[in-house]
């Protein structure tokens, strides 16, 4: 994920679910969905499928697959789907093929389709007299838990607008690499921490199964493969899929290195494989096929790389790159290169942007003049306002649906509620995602246009189990409290506001000076207000999961000071109400 690289989960950073409505319906717009599009669907055929002896895959439960391996006297599961709902599905399936108890769980990377459901696997599968070992990387659990960072509000808006999860079945066909994403209000999440952790490569033998876990970094940092010798399967992980690679997810992410990737994949054709078992789409068999996949898949993400590092050192911008850049025929021929969820041209803009940064060396974009000036300009250009108007409506009647959205910007920082530019907008949106046969941008432009049209904010999920909420650092809570410091009114404050957590025996101090705050992991003397409260309480109460008012009256003690200072010093973090656009251009108010 594929995410993504989705994450709904945890906990928001502090009272980051201050909007009020809760999530809508999913919603209708009048669209036709392109032929290819629904024909990709077969590649999600709900079915438990035999790989080889002992080894089976459950596509089309949700996003992700679920692998089972059978042993002597045990049984391990790769991936684990992303609710514990649909956990529960898969290993009931499972139980329907052996009898055996769950002896292992193996993690190819920490997405939220590919850990959320293992404790269902151990509830479903297991015996309480046989423990069950879990394996991942050693950055995996940390990745896990970054789903409470700094970044999560924005991340989740965009991760849902990417995976359509509000469109009707008219607008949601397919997510390209699975079904769709099976996570709403009353999901539940339960992942596992590690037992057994890897750095580049681990030999182990479950239930008399041989298993090499290799680190192999392309969509992710702490991806891995699982490869089995006894049956020459090869669990690849996010790493390969039926679909052109996500080398840049529009929801958001960290670089990804195209040249690890590949010499991710690399590693994998130098092994003799016979099955390919993917954590998305189906299997491939056979040893020609699975090296003519392995290698054009490598070769179309090398090809992306070498060409796009040409092309910036004969001078191109971003923009130019990805308008020359095409894929050599047999690779654009190639089935699991077709562009369901990645494109080459997102993918070349991340490689300038990822070498070279945000500069694409044209001296004009240096300091740009500002949005709503560029605006001005640009219909003082074209006549004023009502003759840009006049050229958005002559591109709507016309089909122009790019230009038409892109003249909506300037108009819309001009007036951001001019209704007119608004259904101008929304029409070009519509547009756009119905003739878009690549799933991530259909969905983007059609969710953005439902978000648009009935003024839509969610509410976030927070239905992780309490033993999930526990494990996750007290550091991360903290440092995520201070991106949502209302900053600008502590400008003339110094507070300093001690925690102790009467289950850990943590401290800290929340240090506020001026308009930062420094969380400190120790308790200074000088602390105007003391409280004590164990972690789990303060992790729902920043989850609201807990409301604070509760959490506040019944749950926490005050050594120094009272709940009112207390109360008050809180109010201080909250998202910032208004995006830094106009909200018809940037709406946002998901928690992920």
């Amino acid at each position: 994920m594929s995410f993504r690289s989705i994450w709904l989960a945890l906990l928001p950073a502090l009272f980051l679910a201050a909007c009020e409505r809760s999530a809508p319906e999913p919603g209708r717009l009048d669209v036709r969905s392109p032929a290819d599009l629904k024909a990709h669907s077969e590649t999600f055929r709900k079915a438990i499928e035999e790989v080889a002896p002992g080894v089976w895959i459950a596509i089309g439960y949700g996003l992700a697959n679920a692998i089972l391996v059978e042993g002597d006297d045990g049984l391990i599961v790769i991936d684990t789907m992303e609710t514990l709902e649909e956990g529960e599905v898969v290993a009931r399936e499972f139980r329907k093929l052996s009898d055996k108890p769950l002896k292992a769980i193996v993690y190819t990377h920490n997405h939220t389709d590919h850990v959320f459901g293992a404790q269902a696997f151990i509830d479903v599968l297991g015996d309480p007299a046989v423990p069950v070992e879990v394996y991942a990387h050693e950055r995996t659990a940390e990745l896990v838990y970054r789903v409470v960072s700094e970044y999560r509000p924005i991340i989740t808006a965009r991760s849902l607008r990417m995976f359509g999860t509000q469109l009707d079945a008219e607008g949601l066909i397919n997510d390209g690499i699975g079904p769709h994403l099976s996570i709403d209000e009353n999901s539940r999440f339960g992942f596992v921490a590690p037992t057994q952790t890897l750095g580049d490569r681990l030999e182990v033998t479950v239930a008399g199964v041989d298993m090499l876990l290799q680190h192999a970094p392309g969509e992710t940092a702490d991806q891995i493969f699982v490869w089995l010798p006894q049956t020459r399967v090869l669990a690849v992980g996010d790493n390969l899929y039926k679909a052109f690679p996500n080398l840049y997810t529009i929801r958001g992410t960290p670089y990804r290195s195209l040249k690890q990737w590949a010499a991710s994949i690399d590693a994998m054709r130098a092994l003799p494989v016979e099955h390919i078992a993917p954590s998305h789409t189906r299997p491939v068999h056979g040893a020609e096929d699975a090296q003519r996949v392995l290698t054009n898949y490598r070769d179309a993400i090398r090809y992306v790389h070498d060409q796009t590092v040409r092309y910036i050192n004969a001078g191109l911008t971003p923009d130019e790159i990805a308008t020359r850049l095409v894929l050599p025929p047999h690779l654009r021929a190639e089935p699991f290169l077709q562009e369901f969820y990645g494109t080459a041209r997102w993918s070349a803009r991340a490689v300038f942007a990822g070498n070279l940064g945000w500069f694409d060396g044209n001296p004009s974009r240096l300091d740009p003049l500002p949005p709503a000036e560029e605006a001005r300009r640009m219909a003082t250009l074209a006549g004023g306002a009502s003759a840009l108007g006049e050229q958005l409506e002559e591109a709507i009647a016309a089909g122009e649906w790019q230009w038409a959205l892109q003249l909506s910007d300037w108009l819309l920082r001009l007036d951001p509620k001019d209704r007119a530019v608004l259904d101008a907008r929304i029409e070009a949106l519509t547009r756009l995602g119905e003739g878009a046969s690549n799933p991530n941008a259909r969905h983007y432009y059609l969710m953005s246009a439902l978000e648009l049209r009935d003024g839509r904010r969610f509410e976030p999920i927070s239905s992780g189990t309490d033993e999930m909420i526990r494990a996750i650092p007290m550091a991360t809570i903290m440092n995520a409290l201070a991106t949502n410091l209302a900053a600008e009114e502590t400008f003339d404050m110094e507070r300093k506001v001690g925690v102790r957590f009467t289950d850990s025996g943590e401290a800290w101090t929340l240090w506020l000076r001026r308009g930062v705050l420094e969380p400190v992991p120790e308790l200074h003397e000088d602390v105007e207000i003391l409280v004590e409260v164990d972690s789990l309480i303060w992790k729902k109460m920043l989850g609201r999961q807990i409301g604070p008012a509760v959490a506040i009256a019944q749950h926490m003690d005050f050594v120094e000071g009272g709940a009112i200072g207390f109360s008050r010093f809180m109010l201080l973090f909250r998202p910032a109400r208004e995006a830094p656009e106009p909200a018809p251009l940037a709406t946002v108010g998901l928690d992920h």
